[in-house]
């Protein structure tokens, strides 16, 4: 392949990923909620944006980095208490790593829907066995 057609073809994926968050972000309702996110893991982290849509029976949060790339997606069903990832990065499809995540949600959105209605405030969790601390600060709408 040449350059040419490289440089093409990165640019259409760029400019469709860029496309598809656009349309994405222009779908989120006032009634969702919007936090800075960093997950910090010994020296390295993960910083983006959180976005948590309130539904009938359940809460979806999705964490997208600055490129407007998701990351992880989580559905949180509220009368059964449980986590599930609806979609996430190939580097984060380990067992292990899935386990982990869903638990740390199941927490930071329990914190999250113990907070009184129009009443965001910052949510913060500190896994202390594999050290990894979750920050999340919320957005002006």
């Amino acid at each position: 392949m040449s350059l040419r057609r490289i440089a093409a073809v990165l640019l259409f994926l760029s400019l469709a990923v860029w496309s598809s968050a656009s349309v994405q972000a222009a779908e989120v309702r006032e009634s969702a909620s919007r936090y800075s996110v960093r997950i910090e893991m010994g020296q390295a982290y993960i910083g983006g944006l959180c976005i948590i849509k309130e539904e009938e029976s359940c809460l979806t949060a999705s964490v997208v980095n600055e490129f407007g790339v998701s990351m992880v997606t989580f559905r949180y069903e509220l009368n059964k208490g449980k986590v599930k990832i609806v979609n996430c990065i190939r580097q984060l499809r380990k067992p292990f790593l899935r386990k982990v995540l869903k638990n740390d949600f199941k927490i930071i959105l329990d914190q999250y829907t113990a907070l009184d209605e129009g009443n965001i405030l910052p949510i913060r969790h500190v896994n202390s066995k594999y050290n990894i601390t979750y920050n999340f600060i919320p957005l002006e709408k």
